[in-house]
Parts: C-alpha cells; sequence; structure tokens
C-alpha cells in the first residue's frame, strides 16, 4: 500500500471521478446475505499517545486504476490516502454501507473467528510507512488480556469500519502522508458518479 501523491487537487479531483457505490450483487445466489458483525459492545477507547484518531472518508476509485482509501483527521485538518488492493476496496465499500455480500468475504471471516474464539477487536492503528509501504496494528481483547497483531492497513480498516471501533494514525504518518485540505469539509466535494463494477470472482 503506498503513499497517493500529494496535494488536495488531486484527491478532489479523483473523488469527482470516483465510485463509491457498493457493487451489485449476484440476482442468482442461492444463499442469504451473511448478516453484518455488530459493533463491539465496550468502554470508549483512549487516542494513542503519539496517535490521532481518524474516520474513513471512502473508498476511491483511481482515474489511472485501482483504488485507495482516504482516512480523515478528526477535526477535518488533514487527510490521508492509502493504495489498496480491489478484494479490501470491496468490502470496505460494502461495510460502509452496512450491504453484507451474499457469502461471508475474507474480513467477515475474521470477524467470526474472533468473536467465536474469545474475542473482541478493540481497536486499529496505521503505526508506520517504511519505503513508502504503510504498516498497521489490529488490537484485540479476550480473556487474558490484549493482543496486537501485525496487519495490513486496508485490512485493519476494513475490521474496524465492521466492528465500530476507532482507527488511530501516527501523527508521524500523518505529517508525512497527510494531504492539508485547506480548511475545506470533505463532505462538501462533489460526490462521486457511477458504479465500481463487481468482482470477476470472490
Amino acid at each position: 500500500m503506498l503513499v497517493l501523491g500529494s496535494g488536495c487537487a488531486k484527491i478532489r479531483a479523483t473523488l469527482d471521478k470516483a465510485s463509491t457505490a457498493a457493487p451489485s450483487q449476484s440476482s442468482s445466489a442461492a444463499a442469504a446475505p451473511a448478516p453484518a458483525p455488530a459493533p463491539s459492545a465496550a468502554a470508549p477507547v483512549s487516542v494513542p499517545d503519539g496517535y490521532a484518531r481518524v474516520r474513513v472518508a471512502g473508498v476511491t476509485r483511481l482515474p489511472h486504476g485501482g483504488d485507495a482509501v482516504l482516512l480523515v483527521e478528526e477535526g477535518r485538518k488533514r487527510a490521508v490516502p492509502i493504495f489498496i488492493g480491489g478484494t479490501e476496496a470491496l468490502s470496505i465499500q460494502l461495510r460502509l454501507k452496512k450491504q453484507p455480500f451474499t457469502r461471508p468475504l475474507t474480513h467477515d471471516l475474521l470477524d467470526s473467528s474472533i468473536k467465536k474464539l474469545g474475542g473482541r477487536v478493540e481497536s486499529v492503528r496505521v503505526d508506520k510507512i517504511e519505503s513508502n509501504v504503510f504498516y498497521g496494528t489490529l488490537v484485540l481483547v479476550n480473556g487474558s488480556g490484549h493482543i496486537e497483531l501485525d496487519a495490513r492497513p486496508s485490512d485493519a480498516i476494513a475490521i474496524a469500519i465492521g466492528n465500530g471501533v476507532p482507527i488511530h494514525v501516527s501523527r508521524k504518518v500523518i505529517d508525512h502522508a497527510g494531504l492539508d485540505m485547506d480548511g475545506e469539509d470533505i463532505d462538501d466535494l462533489p460526490a462521486p458518479q457511477g458504479e465500481r463494477p463487481p468482482p470477476i470472482s470472490l
């Protein structure tokens, strides 16, 4: 996952052309839709030192191909775009829309596994960038305490959305890869048009 260039104008142009609509589901699927994971019931999670809480503004299809997820800092000052794979883009889009796929996707399977094993997701982090690649952490809680798992940020973001838990990004990452939104509210940018094509296979 790589940093998406720089400059607010590029993000605006990308969002103008992007698709955030979830793909259509096959009407021929025999199985009922898998239920969306319920948000974790837990005490509020404090923001770790050196981190900022962010929200997922959406997934955008880039003009030259590929997808990026946009993380917006609380206070809406800066945004961090991250390139992601097509499968992760699909999962994030569906989870943002609370629209389950006809069969469990990989992140749905992980949600179920964590729950069945007696754990829950507490939060996720984007910790650092090395060689232009983002590194993340999935923070779990079970009977014995906290467990931290190394994770791609795209996977961690999908898990966070599905479980309704906070996403924290290192301020060093924001300083390095964040784009100054120049005081603009990203929700006021033009709505993207069109639909993202459905995956060939899952």
